[in-house]
């Protein structure tokens, strides 16, 4: 896939980025990576997303990504065994390009979400500015799970670093497959419900 598709997202003005649809009415896009590593010239090899109501917290849909990465040979060992990454899992990995298509397809206009999210979204718009795609159109706001844990849970003596794992821990979220995009973007979700309810 060229390029072409995504320099359609140069226009900052577009109502998916800001105008229009208040925040609060937008689906919400809990979403996770996987990488090679940690380095500029590492890649996104998984995206795993869930869209979900905003409101009455109703997942819509799931979706998991697997992408071949172009430069395995530049991989940090440690990355892959991390994310579980093998090439006969991998075989039927589509492009970094089809993957940024589908998730910009399915999860346009919302409000991107994650855990420790920024790190996530500094890959995500890296990759999709490579493409030629600098206003990518999803809500300019992002929401991030791990800044809400910390404001509510701070004063937890049982809490130290508020990483994923030690937040599911508290709640008593038994945390399976980990580091696995999908399933991590359900344990961010999981915990956002979890601190809704603590904050009602």
């Amino acid at each position: 896939m060229k390029t072409e598709y995504f320099e359609q997202f140069q226009d900052n003005n577009s109502v998916l980025i800001k105008n229009g649809t208040k925040m609060i009415d937008r689906d919400l896009v809990f979403m996770d990576l996987e990488m090679t590593g940690l380095k500029i010239d590492h890649e996104i090899i998984e995206i795993g997303w869930l869209r979900v109501d905003s409101k009455s917290l109703e997942i819509k849909e799931e979706y998991s990504i697997k992408i071949k990465p172009q430069r395995i040979d530049l991989a940090d060992a440690k990355a892959l065994d991390i994310s579980h990454y093998n090439e006969q899992d991998w075989k039927e990995g589509v492009t970094i390009e089809e993957a940024m298509k589908l998730f910009i397809e399915k999860c346009s206009g919302c409000v991107l979400c994650g855990y420790n999210f920024f790190y996530d979204w500094s890959w995500i718009y890296n990759t999709l500015n490579k493409l030629n795609a600098f206003n990518p159109p999803f809500y300019y706001h992002k929401l991030d799970v791990m800044s809400m844990a910390y404001i509510l849970l701070k004063d937890n003596p049982s809490i130290n670093n508020f990483s994923l794992s030690d937040v599911c821990r508290y709640f008593g979220i038994e945390r399976e497959n980990c580091h696995t995009a999908l399933y991590d973007a359900k344990y961010t979700f999981e915990v956002y419900k979890k601190l809704i309810e603590k904050i009602n």
